[in-house]
């Protein structure tokens, strides 16, 4: 089948147009609901794929097009797919020696590009079907969208259908701890697909607190690095409030890639709603670069302490850090 000449399921798979994912709910404690699906939840970026005739095309939460940052996995989806068009929603994953995923490789392989001179071999964990030859699936339930993803899939090295077990959550999250992975998400096995809608229907346990914050500037000492700590914000009715600042962690990432993307944004004005006070040299930034961090606790008056630094988050929208998802 060739790009040139598609038939009508094919052309509706593409003019479907990008999805936006629908997003888990977190979840303090893991249970074992029998009307819920448990996986093991996944550190990568989440990713839509768009496949129909040979093509390809997948995109971020935040609608970006990331597909030529990862062409080796562009051709597993069409020898998956086969003669199919479907639209999935999968996570693209990255892991460590030890096979622990880690997040912050699968962004700065996307950051670096299709040139990137060393290209860390990333996995794509299919857990959604949403569109297949032509039929849109959103209105039907979970456990017939996973029936439908394991005929219209044929599994490779690269493409892989995600397990997932029925009414074990509390086994499946005690295994994930013991096996150093990040927690589990319970999604109740009837719920319908709702597109960018962060809902309850879908549940997600990690081990660790870890959020999604704004930067708004960095301190630095002198010292032989780029910079000493983050000062991250959430918005909070459209203003950027201070919420800590994250000095440590860092090297679990590129930090002169870090580095050069917050030097692209600064700026004379503080963002912050409220100067923080920081006794360091330091740099403000447009609040548009999104990062995730790990925290220890949470002081009365909402700021955090202890965080550490986990990735880059340029797939997130810095808009959706807002007071909310701290409440969450």
């Amino acid at each position: 089948m060739t790009t040139t000449s598609q038939t009508g399921p094919e052309r509706a798979a593409l003019a479907f147009g990008p999805v936006e994912p629908m997003i888990p709910t977190p979840s303090p404690e893991p249970t074992d609901a029998p009307d819920r699906l448990y996986e093991i939840k996944w550190e990568g970026i989440r990713a839509i794929s768009m496949v129909s005739g040979g093509e390809v095309r997948m995109h971020t939460r935040g609608g970006a097009d990331i597909t030529a940052a990862f062409p080796e996995v562009a051709d597993a989806l069409r020898n998956a797919v086969g003669g199919a068009s479907a639209v999935l929603d999968g996570e693209l994953v990255a892991l460590s020696e030890e096979g622990i995923p880690e997040r912050y490789a699968v962004v700065e392989r996307w950051l670096a590009g299709a040139d990137a001179p060393r290209r860390t071999p990333v996995n794509y964990e299919v857990f959604d079907i949403l569109h297949l030859d032509g039929e849109p699936l959103l209105d039907r339930p979970l456990y017939e969208r996973k029936a439908r993803l394991h005929d219209a899939l044929r599994p490779n090295a690269t493409v892989h259908v995600c397990h997932f077990e029925e009414g074990e959550g509390v086994a499946m999250y005690a295994a994930a701890r013991e096996l150093g992975l990040h927690g589990i998400v319970a999604k109740d096995k009837h719920s319908f697909y709702e597109p960018g809608k962060r809902s309850r229907h879908w549940l997600s346990t990690k081990h660790s607190r870890s959020m999604n914050l704004v930067v708004g500037g960095y301190t630095f000492g002198g010292s032989t690095q780029p910079f000493d700590s983050l000062l991250l914000g959430v918005f909070e009715d459209g203003l950027l409030r201070f919420t800590g600042a994250a000095g440590a962690g860092t090297t679990r990432g590129d930090q002169r890639l870090l580095h050069r993307m917050l030097s692209q944004r600064h700026t004379d004005q503080c963002p912050f709603v409220r100067e923080p006070r920081v006794s360091l040299f330091s740099h403000w930034c447009e609040p548009s670069l999104a990062v995730e961090v790990e925290y220890g606790e949470r002081s009365p008056d909402g700021t955090l302490r202890f965080l550490v630094f986990n990735s880059l988050r340029p797939d997130i929208n810095p808009r959706d850090c807002d007071a909310l998802s701290l409440a969450s």
